[in-house]
């Protein structure tokens, strides 16, 4: 119940004690019950009314700021903070009551339902603060913040770095947002650019108006880099205008002053207001310029990174991030409060019984009720809700007809090869190139495409359309309310199963809420339905399923309210409680099956799976499963039923399947994974990819109507034989002989003469004929060929002869070889989940040379050489006459001419930018848990052996934390058998053999592991001996600084001799990396038993992360790494970033040429 009308109040920073919190509580429900005293009339009326205030002020809390308004988190955190609200802590203890107890003591007293919607409303709170965040990291306000003041000067940092010709448009189209969205609203404006010089548009500060926007529009059009960065220079000539009450400084590069220079002049100086913002920068320096400029000022400091397209930090969302970790420190001590404890303090939680609750009403028009014990708000939604897979069905590209085969398929023609009977072979057709535009098509063949550029057009057109309204969808699929948490319910017949295991105690809210949200959104529409929670037992609301009425939604909302969180998670039980047979009358409607889950259930998922998938070939049912997961946690030592989150997901996606259902996977940030939403993005990425071809096809046509203004074709030159003159003249001189048809017997011995011969038995007459004869050759006398230099450089030869009808026919003896097909850039598939496997197989798949991404080779083409032969009449190297027409760049110290588009270019750079992006995803891989000591355990058999000895003394803690991460992070997570061995001056095993990876044998070996210290020398050939001794083959793992009592060469040479016996394989870790002949010798051993040398790098894995988001820098060069799997995806990475610098240079370059052609 609440408690209103209390003049005094706790605070968070005066609660000291236990005492003093049981005295307050005392003082006030004392004073409290003698200025009130009601009869039960009364009592029910003012436990309504602070209910609807409640309520009231949660729709405040609801109610989104217009984006259109800029205001700072300071100012909208007046009206809508924790303590505006009535949510902080000492508004909690206010609703509690004390009592004395025996012992002296106190004892401390809440209402269930109080406590239930202090606790919601924390949550709206949170959803709240959200949205405002999400509000802030839109348009200009994500790349500059909100910037505050009427008055305002701009400084604007145009350096080298910043103003460069890959940031330069980035940075006047992000400055172009900012004046259409904020800065037109101010009534002052000064704008100055600083670099080795200042230069401002306005010798001082003017009034706003449209004339003075357009004069900014275009300063900031024109701005250029102008050198270094003098900061302290542009704020000392911004300061003369002392009518400024706001400097909004950008600042993008290393200042050529000192912080504390800097800060020192500011702090001595009468300083407006500064609003710091780090555009696109990463150097320290800056960074920390920035911060302290607000902090000396007052102000505000704005940090953005234009590569990761996100805020990385700022004062206005710091400020509403407080105010969230506050909101759940309060949900914290709610917890403890049900759990019977406050800070020391023994608690009850008692229900109330509020006895005219069944009067109360919801109208159509009332607002949504934000009480955890508040009434469900039902909405009438579209009962034709429908999944994203049957939408594309209705409003997908080819439900539209927007297939590009399908428009392309009038005008293509195939090439044709047939067979010639008179020439006794099969001949391709040929086809003019200035007509058609040869063309891959979707089964791989190639065909011959007549381009019509208008409906082309409009096919773009109408694709651009239709990927507009995939986006609608999207959004409207990831928006705020059920459809986020449970997709689209689209049966008529829904099931609900709810996950209330003991393990998603933290996340109880959380599942009443998205059950709420659920009950009210999609359910009323519904034919009928049912709720089941399970933990350890199965409990469902009803026996079966009930109409979805009003009362009945109501109900089941007033009963989950009941239910805890306890017990384990049985999974299976629950599904075969909800799955059991129904009479068949009801089975005329699907069955819809939604299971919220917050992670793996305790039985087996392939059986669990197995049963779902018979059962759905018997049942018209579908299962979708929807999984909630919060932040993951490393631990040291996990549970046996333990398992990450990706491998949660991955069983659960398979459930899901298997019961031809959807997968939603959400965090408390936002969705992970949907279905839905996956099959809208293909669907997005098939119209991208269409999109292009298009492109491909304009930039062809494009490239043969550049040609035409040339003259004749060398094709039309040498295809224009004189045939008809010669015809006319014959037939003055001698008419055509009479047309005769040859008798069976004659055919048959044609034929004969034909097959006896190895080629053609006709040839053309002499020019100088009158009439072409056909004869047969003689093949007794050798033919000789023309030496006519005509012949020679003819590229299309014909004959005419006479048909068996009559008629004159034309044979085309010689003929240009067909043009070699340009096959486009195709679009690669990349997986999205990392397997285990080295660096060196994994790159034979998905290497850039594998995946045909190598721009050397593509630029080795015989069409791209550049010939310089010598010519001896003029004694000098001549070039050939098209070299002057392609542009022409080095490749490897080679000339090499640009066949390739700017539109092929433009995909490469697509393609390997996503390309780049998976190498990131992988080093990220290798660089987490217990892979950046140790590497990636490849093998199901395994023998850790490690050094121990008094060398190894430094290093021995770190490497007893590492190893305990390695047992539970990659030998119990991938049931790997193992052994463990460890050898000083003797060898000791900690069991006899190879044992599985089972939960106990694996916090055995922890435990063994921990006993260990280093003493004696180092025995690694007996070590390796001792390893090679087991039965079946195993792996070796040796964790080593490389020094051995015995020298290297005998050992190396020892590994042979057993080669030659077993096969063998030893993976090498090297522990110091400043011994560098112990470092060659762990290399040359593991290189010579296949296997691979790891070694942890120096640099941490964010400074390795950090050098790869700045890869396409000029200077950035990525940290060296030694170890094998770690430097081979380095050096990856690194060739693959000069290839995308040489595709911007070759595109620019090819760009330029044509735009000098055009002028």
């Amino acid at each position: 119940m609440f408690i209103t009308g209390l003049s005094h109040r706790l605070t968070l920073t005066s609660v000291n004690s236990s005492q003093e919190i049981c005295d307050h509580l005392s003082m006030e429900h004392n004073t409290y019950e003698a200025s009130c005293s009601w009869d039960m009339r009364d009592k029910c009326t003012e436990d309504i009314g602070p209910l609807v205030s409640r309520e009231t002020q949660t729709q405040n809390m609801r109610v989104q700021k217009d984006p259109g308004v800029y205001e700072s988190s300071m100012k909208w955190l007046e009206s809508s903070s924790l303590e505006n609200c009535g949510l902080t802590l000492s508004h909690l203890l206010s609703l509690c009551t004390t009592t004395h107890m025996p012992d002296g003591g106190y004892q401390m007293h809440i209402s269930t339902e109080s406590l239930a919607d202090f606790e919601e409303q924390l949550y709206m709170a949170i959803e709240m603060y959200h949205d405002q965040i999400k509000c802030l990291t839109q348009g200009s306000k994500k790349v500059f913040g909100v910037v505050n003041g009427s008055r305002l000067g701009i400084l604007v940092d145009t350096s080298d770095l910043n103003c460069s010709e890959e940031r330069l448009p980035d940075l006047q189209q992000h400055l172009l947002m900012l004046i259409e969205e904020q800065l037109h609203l101010k009534k002052q404006l000064h704008l100055l650019s600083y670099s080795t010089e200042i230069s401002s548009l306005w010798n001082k500060p003017v009034e706003t108006c449209p004339p003075r926007l357009r004069e900014s529009r275009a300063w900031v059009l024109q701005l250029q880099a102008g050198g270094g960065c003098d900061l302290l220079q542009a704020v000392q000539k911004v300061l003369i205008h002392s009518q400024l009450d706001t400097l909004l400084i950008i600042l993008a590069t290393r200042p050529d002053q000192t912080v504390d220079m800097i800060c020192d002049y500011i702090a001595q100086s009468r300083m407006p207001s500064v609003h710091a913002v780090a555009y696109n920068c990463s150097s320290p320096d800056a960074i920390e310029t920035v911060k302290r400029m607000a902090a000396v000022t007052g102000g505000k400091y704005h940090l953005f990174s234009a590569a990761l397209g996100v805020i990385d930090s700022s004062t206005d969302v710091e400020m509403l991030w407080t105010e969230i970790k506050t909101a759940r420190d309060i949900l914290t001590h709610i917890h403890s409060m049900r759990q019977g404890r406050f800070q020391g303090i023994p608690v009850t939680v008692q229900s109330e019984i509020f006895m005219s609750l069944n009067s109360l009403t919801l109208s159509e028009s009332s607002p949504v009720p934000c009480s955890v014990s508040a009434l469900l708000y039902i909405q009438l939604t579209d009962p034709k809700a429908i999944s994203s897979r049957e939408w594309l069905n209705i409003n997908g590209l080819k439900a539209q007809k927007l297939d590009l085969y399908q428009l392309l398929a009038s005008n293509a023609y195939s090439p044709q090869r047939t067979f010639v009977p008179i020439l006794g072979k099969t001949v391709s057709s040929t086809v003019h190139e200035r007509v058609m535009v040869q063309f891959e098509w979707w089964d791989g063949t190639v065909k011959n495409l007549h381009v019509d550029l208008p409906s082309l057009q409009k096919y773009q057109t109408k694709l651009s359309t239709a990927v507009r309204l995939f986006e609608k969808r999207v959004y409207y699929l990831n928006r705020t309310g059920s459809l986020q948490i449970w997709g689209t319910v689209c049966e008529q017949r829904v099931q609900v199963l709810l996950d209330m295991s003991g393990l998603s105690v933290h996340y109880q809210l959380h599942i009443q809420h998205a059950l709420r949200l659920l009950l009210q959104e999609q359910l009323a529409n519904k034919h009928s339905f049912n709720v089941t929670v399970f933990g350890s037992d199965v409990k469902s609301w009803q026996e079966k399923m009930v109409p979805t009425t009003h009362e009945n939604l109501q109900a089941v909302w007033q009963w989950i309210q009941g239910m805890e969180c306890a017990g384990g998670r049985n999974t299976q039980t629950a599904l075969r409680h909800v799955l059991r047979e129904e009479p068949y009358g009801e089975f005329t409607m699907t069955q819809g099956v939604y299971l919220l889950t917050t992670g793996m259930p305790d039985q087996d998922m392939v059986a669990i799976t197995a049963y779902v998938s018979e059962h759905c070939r018997t049942a018209n049912f579908n299962l979708h499963v929807c999984l909630f997961t919060g932040e993951e946690k490393t631990l040291c030592c996990p549970p046996s039923s333990y398992s990450t989150q990706t491998d949660t997901a991955r069983a659960l996606r398979d459930l899901a399947h298997a019961g031809n259902g959807r997968f939603l996977w959400l965090t408390e940030t936002g969705i992970v994974e949907s279905d839905d939403i996956q099959v809208l993005i293909e669907e997005m990425e098939m119209a991208a990819n269409y999109c292009q071809k298009c492109s491909e096809l304009v930039d062809c046509l494009m490239q043969k109507s550049s040609r035409r203004g040339s003259g004749k074709s060398r094709f039309q030159e040498t295809s224009t034989l004189s045939i008809k003159p010669k015809i006319s003249t014959r037939s003055a001189k001698l008419s055509p002989p009479r047309p005769t048809k040859l008798s069976v017997a004659r055919l048959e011995n044609r034929q004969k003469i034909r097959s006896a011969q190895n080629r053609l038995t006709w040839r053309p007459s002499s020019s100088k004929a009158d009439i072409p004869a056909v004869h047969l050759a003689d093949s007794s006398m050798p033919s000789t060929p023309s030496s006519s230099a005509h012949q020679r450089r003819s590229k299309v030869s014909q004959s005419v002869f006479y048909m068996e009808d009559g008629n004159l026919g034309v044979v085309f003896k010689k003929y240009p070889k067909p043009k070699s097909v340009r096959r486009s850039i195709a679009a690669i598939k990349l997986p999205k989940h990392e397997e285990l496997c080295s660096t060196k197989q994994w790159l034979k798949r998905f290497g850039f040379k594998n995946l045909k991404l190598d721009l050397e080779k593509m630029l080795s083409r015989p069409e791209c050489s550049h010939p310089d032969n010598l010519v001896p009449s003029v004694q000098k190297r001549v070039s050939a006459k098209y070299c002057a027409i392609f542009p022409s760049v080095q490749i490897n110290g080679i000339v090499k001419h640009l066949h390739l588009t700017p539109a092929e270019l433009k995909q490469y750079l697509s393609e390997t930018e996503k390309l780049m992006q998976r190498y990131t995803q992988r080093m990220k891989w290798l660089l987490t848990g217990s892979r950046c000591m140790f590497g990636a355990v490849l093998e199901k058999t395994v023998c850790v052996l490690l050094d121990v000895s008094g060398s190894m003394a430094s290093f021995l803690p770190e490497l007893q934390k590492g190893l305990a991460l390695l047992i539970w992070d990659q030998l119990h997570a991938n049931s790997v058998r193992f052994n463990m061995l460890v050898f000083s001056g003797e060898v000791r095993l900690w069991q006899s053999g190879l044992v599985q990876s089972t939960t106990d044998l694996c916090k055995d070996a922890v435990q063994w592991l921990n006993q260990l210290s280093t003493h004696g020398g180092s025995c690694t050939l007996q070590a390796l001996q001792t390893g090679c001794g087991f039965e079946d083959p195993v792996a070796l793992y040796l964790i080593s600084d490389g020094r051995s009592d015995s020298s290297h060469s005998l050992i190396l040479r020892e590994i042979d001799t057993m080669r030659q016996e077993k096969s063998l394989t030893i993976h090498t870790i090297a522990v110091n990396s400043h011994d560098r002949a112990c470092c060659e010798f762990l290399k040359c051993l593991a290189h010579r038993t296949a296997g691979r040398f790891h070694q942890a790098p120096d640099n941490t894995d964010a400074d390795i992360l950090k050098h790869l988001s700045a890869l396409h820098s000029k200077d950035s060069v990525l940290p060296k790494c030694e170890g094998d799997d770690l430097r081979r995806l380095a050096v990856e990475i690194e060739k693959l970033t000069f290839f995308q610098k040489q595709a911007k240079t070759f595109r620019e370059t090819i760009v330029a040429c044509r735009n000098l052609e055009d002028s």
